[in-house]
């Protein structure tokens, strides 16, 4: 059989282009971000609440009206948009 159609296969690509998107279309909007970053004692895990401003290939912008957030979306957990 002939496997070279799944040399080239990753489902991580599929998944994170739907998710980012998914945010794309949320750009402009109410979201909360929760995240973890499990190499850090103090920010282990943090929620960010804001407006959803920008979306990147591997991180989104939030804006809570005094500062921006950049997070990467690999510390990402869940996000909720409201």
């Amino acid at each position: 059989m002939n496997n070279n159609l799944f040399n080239n296969y990753n489902p991580n690509i599929i998944t994170n282009n739907y998710v980012e998107e998914y945010l794309r279309n949320n750009i402009g909007k109410k979201i909360i971000v929760y995240v973890s970053f499990s190499d850090s004692i103090e920010w282990r895990d943090s929620i960010f609440k804001g407006i959803l401003e920008m979306v990147g290939k591997d991180y989104i912008v939030v804006n809570d009206n005094q500062k921006k957030a950049i997070i990467w979306c690999v510390y990402i957990d869940y996000v909720t948009i409201e």
